[in-house]
């Protein structure tokens, strides 16, 4: 098979990255500006494709231990598109300040499986082995989300994978951890379940306690970014929990590590 690899409290090692691809010291608003960057991106691969038109990664194979050599493959699929569609892959890691495009020409096959037909020279594949379903291979860290899209003209599928997630639930509560930049400097926190339009209060924990209020969207959904307040250090845990609702959900997470 066609394979493709895919690769508040401002801390220290956060302000050194950014101070590094800028090339002059960041103010405070210059760093927000970078959170609110790096937040939007991630948002954006978790937006559903126009109406009538699908994107679903099946989980097809998965080998190794969380948070040390776990290997998962997937193959993804998308209906309603037009016949003979062309796609060009687009993947933006978290470790990448760019996206990146390995792999065009990909083809729609029998019930919408993403593969190499490889019977044209514009398709990707090779022609001794055509139909070739794609899987795609994703070697992760825990947190770490694999953002993949599908570009062909008018149409845009975007899809976020998390094949080892950091999360809790409770009662109808969810709460999730993903990791922003290599080493969890950056968080992004989000989770469902919540009554609408309301103040959830939470704590987070790492060098310092700090109790924190988060408002729910008209969904109930909650969703911001969480870096730890490092003090001296270079690498430790956070705990983050909901304090005060009817459910109280709760994960924890290190960071400084890759």
């Amino acid at each position: 098979m066609k394979t493709a690899n895919l690769l508040t409290t401002l801390s220290l090692f956060l302000l050194s990255g950014f101070t590094h691809a800028q090339n002059s010291a960041p103010t405070k608003e210059d760093l927000a500006k970078y959170v609110q960057h790096m937040m939007d991106i991630q948002v954006a691969f978790e937006q559903p494709p126009t109406a009538g038109i699908s994107i679903e990664a099946r989980e097809i194979s998965r080998t190794g231990k969380s948070g040390d050599d776990l290997v998962v493959q997937y193959h993804i699929f998308v209906k309603g598109v037009p016949e003979n569609t062309l796609f060009k892959e687009i993947v933006w890691p978290v470790t990448a300040e760019k996206p990146d495009s390995p792999l065009g020409g990909i083809s729609v096959g029998k019930d919408g499986i993403l593969m190499c037909a490889g019977t044209q020279p514009y398709q990707c594949g090779s022609s001794e082995k055509p139909n070739d379903p794609i899987e795609f291979i994703i070697q992760p860290r825990r947190g770490e989300p694999s953002r993949i899209a599908f570009i062909a003209p008018n149409i845009e599928l975007k899809t976020m994978l998390v094949p080892d997630p950091i999360e809790s639930k409770d009662k109808s509560c969810t709460l999730h951890a993903v990791r922003l930049t290599s080493k969890f400097e950056l968080a992004y926190i989000s989770g469902s379940g919540y009554t609408p339009n309301s103040d959830v209060h939470y704590r987070a924990v790492s060098e310092t306690t700090n109790d924190l209020i988060i408002r729910s969207d008209d969904k109930g959904t909650i969703r911001f970014s969480l870096i730890p307040h490092t003090g001296q250090k270079q690498s430790g845990t956070v705990q983050v929990k909901i304090t005060d609702f009817g459910c109280s959900p709760g994960l924890s997470y290190e960071w400084g590590k890759i």
